[in-house]
């Protein structure tokens, strides 16, 4: 019997037209791919001089980079630190023309902040988790007149947030920007930024127990720690409305399954959620029945996804789907619910830099009814 199957496939050509000064005159080039686990080394994946030519199923989301034959020297940014991927639909024979800044194995400078003097930086001590957490606040310019109060959002992986010296790829959500723009338009809030436990964010964000967290969570601890230790001492030191209503809590991916789990797990303390592309595929879509266990009639939910996100198109449509799912069982036990997918974003921080502001409007508008 024949198991063989047809199945339409397309040639990308990959052509590095400029290199760094500091390459190496015998450096052999290769290619990582998220789809091909993001190795390197392997023949099939080398450069025959500069080109390489490499077949992948139509509709392959294709995020890459370039690499050398020497361990850590992928290609990095400007400053010679990790560099976003690059990020490529296959939807036919291609040829697509590299131009690599710098070699990480070869850094040129560390990446200068972006940090705004609106914001302050406290060391917290976590009881729940006995570690220490950076936390970042951004007020507002209406913070300098006495007497005012606002709104707060918290926001998982707060070292994406504001600042690229410390985001991931330098590629921040541009949180600061959107907030002051707002601000200046009568809209105004305090962004509390909780920096990640790097070793700890799946146990720290995932209720359940996965492979991604070694099968165990510390979600609840986290959780706790934001609702008594941290936001004790925001509420304290800023002029926050500490009440359910004006606070919020927003991540995305694993930071999309805490908001979603801390905000419905406590109703009486977050009252507006913000789950960006959400990881609705954890525990087998668990999420999804976790959720409608959980009701809370006055809380407000965004939950959206980018139609990029995945290996291939249809594992991004599934995404698309799960996300509209999960929106709509959601829609019977909160107060509202808003769904956005973003046409052409992929799961990364530009494509959440993208949908925050529209996000931070929705949820601060609705404050105003």
């Amino acid at each position: 019997m024949d198991y063989t199957h047809d199945f339409d496939t397309a040639v990308q050509t990959f052509v590095l037209t400029d290199l760094p000064a500091s390459t190496p005159a015998d450096a052999e080039f290769f290619l990582k791919t998220g789809l091909e686990g993001w190795q390197t080394g392997h023949s099939e994946l080398k450069f025959e001089g500069r080109t390489l030519r490499r077949a992948y199923p139509i509709g392959t989301l294709l995020s890459f980079k370039v690499s050398r034959d020497v361990p850590g020297s992928e290609e990095g940014d400007a400053w010679g630190q990790r560099r976003p991927d690059r990020c490529q639909v296959v939807t036919g024979d291609a040829t697509h023309e590299l131009s690599v800044q710098s070699w990480m194995d070869s850094p040129l400078s560390e990446r200068p902040s972006t940090l705004s003097a609106q914001t302050s930086l406290l060391n917290v001590h976590s009881p729940e988790l006995g570690d220490e957490f950076a936390v970042l606040v951004w007020q507002p310019p209406q913070a300098k007149t006495a007497g005012q109060r606002f709104p707060v959002l918290y926001l998982h992986d707060g070292q994406n947030v504001f600042d690229q010296a410390t985001a991931f790829a330098g590629r921040t959500w541009k949180a600061a920007e959107a907030a002051q723009a707002l601000a200046e338009a009568g809209l105004p809030c305090i962004l509390v930024a909780v920096t990640v436990r790097d070793a700890h964010r799946g146990s720290d964000y995932v209720p359940f127990e996965i492979a991604a967290n070694g099968f165990h969570s510390s979600a609840a601890e986290y959780q706790a720690f934001l609702t008594g230790t941290l936001k004790l001492l925001i509420d304290a030191r800023f002029p926050t409305w500490p009440d359910a209503r004006h606070t919020a809590q927003a991540g995305s991916s694993f930071g999309g399954v805490a908001s979603v789990y801390g905000g419905l797990s406590r109703p009486d303390v977050w009252g507006s959620i913000g789950a960006f592309s959400p990881s609705v595929w954890v525990q087998d879509s668990g999420l999804l029945a976790w959720s409608e266990q959980h009701p809370a009639p006055h809380t407000r939910v965004y939950v959206d996804m980018g139609d990029h996100e995945g290996t291939f198109t249809a594992d991004a449509a599934r995404l698309v789907n799960l996300t509209r799912w999960l929106a709509a069982r959601l829609r019977q036990h909160v107060q509202d619910v808003v769904l956005t997918i973003g046409e052409g974003h992929w799961h990364n921080e530009d494509a959440w830099a993208a949908r925050f502001p529209g996000f931070l409007r929705w949820w601060l508008e609705g404050l105003l009814d």
